[in-house]
């Protein structure tokens, strides 16, 4: 090659570069902007949008802009409540939001509660609270109304809440009253597991912690992956129960429910997994007694909290349940205490009920969110 050939190679080789660096550019200006993807959850949205802000929208389709803290927000979207991120100081309504900023590393934002100090298994939010550090802030064990005066005082940055009743709405009218900012986190809705679990990256956005919570939610999704996988292989699938009878009724998941679709993943034949529905549904105890003597599991929807902590105690709700073969075979499991504390080990819950299920494919693993009932 001449001189003025490997000139002109180094020429095109630099411009080569530069046209490839701002391909680079543009492509991350495009990442930027535009919605945040979702895989499962449908109730809530995010949108990023001008000079490093989101445009977010709650589980009551309210919505709100986050802004980096010192700076100022984009004039088109001066209208919307502005939180300024990362938040520092929040209140957790609802165990589930402790769950999620548990993987996050922001335990250490919580400053107010509606939980006793009894009730809690996230160790941080119990110490918090013993130190004085975390605040209760209304709640308890009779679930009362909020201290608004107390969060008022608490001065945070966010409130975390859930919607489901007439009483949360009006919960939520009287903060917005109050001028104090809110985020509803409704991951409750959810009727997929994952879609539950993918609401991490919700409350991810108001610490600016979207790439961690991505992360985590993507090796969540393999470790799902790979249990559904390995449980597939196993032609035998037990047929489950998985209900409780209260006062005189008997209640169990919807066939389009969370707990349904768990089922599946694990390996087990839901037994009323025709039965229309997304959440818990009523049903007669003929019904429940028809479906549940064929069940080879038995999941109580139960945990040792509300006062079952043996079969003993489940054959008390009812006569009926006598006849059932998994009660007199001790096949019968329920909810561990920190169950619902639980909502960021969503893979671990399903990789319990592969275990129950297909105990065989699973040697040696230790149950960590559902516990085996003694019969006595």
């Amino acid at each position: 090659m001449s001189k003025s050939q490997r000139k002109l190679f180094s020429v095109m080789t630099i411009l080569l570069s530069l046209l490839l660096l701002a391909g680079c550019a543009t492509a991350q200006k495009v990442a930027e902007t535009g919605a945040v993807r979702l895989e499962y959850a449908k109730g809530f949205k995010i949108e990023n949008v001008a000079g490093g802000c989101q445009e977010v929208t709650d589980g009551e389709g309210r919505t709100l802009l986050l802004v980096p803290r010192g700076q100022q927000a984009p004039s088109a979207y001066k209208n919307l409540p502005t939180i300024y991120t990362p938040v520092k100081r929040v209140v957790a309504v609802s165990t589930t939001e402790a769950a999620f900023l548990r993987p996050l590393g922001e335990l250490g934002s919580i400053i107010g509660v509606t939980v006793d100090k009894k009730h809690w298994y996230i160790n941080p939010v119990k110490e918090g609270m013993a130190s004085g550090k975390i605040q209760m802030v209304g709640g308890g064990a009779g679930m009362g109304p909020l201290a608004y005066g107390k969060i008022v005082a608490l001065k945070p940055d966010l409130v975390f809440m859930s919607t489901g009743t007439s009483g949360d709405v009006q919960t939520l009218k009287k903060l917005e009253e109050l001028k104090i900012p809110v985020a509803v986190d409704n991951s409750w809705l959810e009727s997929d597991p994952l879609g539950r679990l993918e609401w991490i990256k919700f409350i991810a956005a108001f610490y600016g912690k979207g790439q961690q919570a991505d992360q985590f939610f993507a090796q969540a999704v393999q470790k799902v992956s790979a249990i559904k996988e390995k449980v597939a292989g196993d032609k035998d699938k037990p047929k489950v129960l998985w209900g409780m009878i209260y006062q005189g009724k008997a209640y169990v998941p919807g066939g389009d429910s969370y707990a349904a679709k768990m089922i599946a993943l694990a390996g087990g034949d839901y037994l009323f997994k025709n039965l229309k529905g997304t959440g818990s549904v009523p049903i007669t105890l003929e019904e429940y007694y028809a479906k549940g003597k064929e069940a080879n599991v038995y999941i109580s929807d139960t945990m040792p909290d509300y006062g079952v902590t043996s079969i003993a105690d489940i054959s008390k709700q009812s006569p009926v349940l006598a006849g059932f073969p998994t009660l007199r075979q001790g096949k019968v499991w329920c909810y561990q205490p920190w169950y619902f504390q639980s909502l960021d080990k969503t893979a671990e819950v399903i990789g319990d009920l592969a275990e129950i299920f297909h105990p065989h494919l699973f040697p040696g693993r230790q149950l960590k969110e559902f516990m085996k009932l003694p019969q006595s």
